[in-house]
């Protein structure tokens, strides 16, 4: 039987520091556009953006960063079949604005959050999580940020609030609408909440 030699184990580590270093890189990553998203909210150089050009440049901030179409995919599951290619772009589009929209709702009129990464764990070969606490109007949050490694790089496939996946409920929403619904039914809610004033955690689709 032959044995490891020192240089088989020197590469092995070197490759297991390089892997972990990558991984730890997504923390640097992540809080980097958490900051440039927030900077754009509540920074003084943006006061004079009117709010729908504040949400367009936070979902510049978002989008240079991360690919949103993986967690709203991933969030549709398998109903996404259930639309046509024309629906499926269409609805993709809209569940941004909407998801945009209320974060920026969510944030208005308060102070800026104190957001801070916390642990990363690696869950499997090509997924990992990223703990963080946030602190708004004096609460206390706990929200956990989950990748996974794809052929475009690292992306968010879900986010976890206070114990609630944020995919997870929204699949379960929409799961609801498509037992009787359609997906031009589903254009039309998106559209119509869209319209509305007030959005929040707990508008549902």
């Amino acid at each position: 039987m032959k044995f490891f030699s020192y240089k088989t184990f020197l590469v092995l580590g070197l490759l297991l520091v390089a892997s972990v270093s990558a991984q730890e890189a997504q923390k640097e990553k992540l809080q980097r556009m958490i900051d440039a998203a927030l900077d754009v909210i509540y920074s003084d150089t943006h006061t004079t953006l009117s709010a729908n050009e504040k949400q367009a440049q936070v979902r510049e901030k978002l989008e240079s960063s991360y690919d949103l179409d993986v967690m709203i995919r991933y969030a549709i599951g398998k109903n996404w079949r259930r639309m046509n290619e024309r629906e499926q772009i269409e609805v993709l589009e809209l569940v941004k604005q909407l998801v945009l929209k209320a974060y920026m709702i969510g944030l208005d009129g308060k102070d800026r959050p104190s957001i801070t990464l916390g642990e990363l764990t690696q869950i499997g070969r090509a997924r990992i999580e990223i703990e963080s606490t946030m602190v708004l109007d004096a609460k206390t949050y706990y929200i956990l940020y989950r990748l996974r490694q794809m052929d475009s790089g690292w992306q968010i496939y879900d986010i976890v609030a206070e114990n609630v996946s944020v995919s997870s409920n929204y699949r379960g929403q929409i799961d609801d609408h498509f037992r009787k619904g359609s997906g031009a039914d589903l254009i039309a809610r998106l559209k119509n909440l869209l319209a509305e004033d007030e959005i929040n955690e707990d508008t549902k689709i």
